[in-house]
């Protein structure tokens, strides 16, 4: 008894000296960056300042009352809600279909799937060609079959500008929720679905009773780690618009960089960086809660 608790005591020891090297390297990593952001939070620091005067949780304050901050928590969201819906229930759809025995599936998953691939600035780049108002392969497709009479300002209207990046995200990222909702449903039992059948049960009631339980949790998980990517997402609205017209893209990391290298307010950019890792914590929380309900009732 003694002996086998000596050797669970060592091989804890052991565990312990292995890990902390790593724990040590995650703590400098991620710790250090973090609390010189609130450090910062607390002053007024301009351009080329290492320091700057104390000035409390005046840059929150202004934060909360600013209305351009308001403006892109709800441009944010407006993305995030948008992308990560249509991802998912494109990738589910998509992936639905993959799962199925036909002539050129294994074609056709890659055609999927390439989108992933292509880098995010040739994306964009080609995207913003596309979305040209007088060259634009878009507007030329739209005004040939009859759609408009005339070019739209994808990128330059206000009303269109959000629509447009968010049609770019989704075309992105779309392949990778196909490829983990596709990995769950291969992995589904055939015999409930055999047995689904002799039963009587149609399609429909196939999906709702079998397909959808057991899909749920992976669907739930790979929609928080969309909306966590997502949420953060800069490179794409910044090349695409750089946060226009008027505002009218500017998500909470495209202000945190206008904030720093536009007007030169790093204490602001550090607060607003703050409150955005708040809010994402928060609807971290919510996501795990519907996880939790969802694999009960699997």
């Amino acid at each position: 008894m003694l002996e086998t608790r000596a050797a669970l005591e060592g091989d804890r020891t052991l565990a312990y000296a292995t890990l902390a090297p790593s724990v040590v390297f995650l703590v400098l990593l991620a710790g250090v960056p973090t609390i010189t952001v609130f450090v910062t939070a607390m002053q007024d620091i301009g351009m080329g300042d290492m320091s700057g005067p104390y000035v409390g949780f005046e840059n929150f304050v202004w934060a909360l009352t600013s209305e351009s901050f308001y403006t892109a928590l709800w441009n944010t969201f407006i993305w995030v809600f948008g992308s990560v819906s249509i991802e998912m229930v494109l990738g589910l759809g998509l992936a639905l279909l993959l799962n199925k025995t036909f002539a050129v599936r294994g074609i056709a998953r890659a055609v999927i799937l390439a989108p992933y691939l292509v880098p995010t600035v040739v994306a964009v780049l080609t995207w913003r060609y596309m979305f040209h108002d007088i060259v634009g392969i878009i507007n030329a497709g739209l005004i040939a079959t009859g759609l408009i009479d005339k070019p739209l300002l994808w990128l330059n209207s206000e009303s269109l500008a959000m629509t447009s990046v968010i049609l770019v995200g989704v075309w992105k990222f779309f392949p990778f929720a196909v490829i983990a909702l596709l990995g769950i449903l291969q992995a589904i039992p055939q015999e409930q679905y055999e047995a689904a059948k002799i039963d009587g049960a149609s399609s429909m009631q196939q999906f709702w009773r079998i397909t959808l339980p057991y899909v749920m949790p992976v669907f739930l998980l790979t929609a928080l780690l969309r909306t966590i990517w997502t949420f953060h997402k800069f490179e794409i609205i910044y090349l695409m618009t750089g946060g226009g017209p008027l505002d009218a893209t500017t998500t909470l990391p495209i202000l945190v960089y206008l904030k720093a290298f536009t007007d030169f307010e790093f204490g602001r950019a550090a607060a607003v960086a703050i409150l955005t890792f708040g809010i994402l914590g928060i609807l971290l929380g919510l996501y795990f809660m519907l996880i939790k309900r969802a694999e009960a009732r699997q």
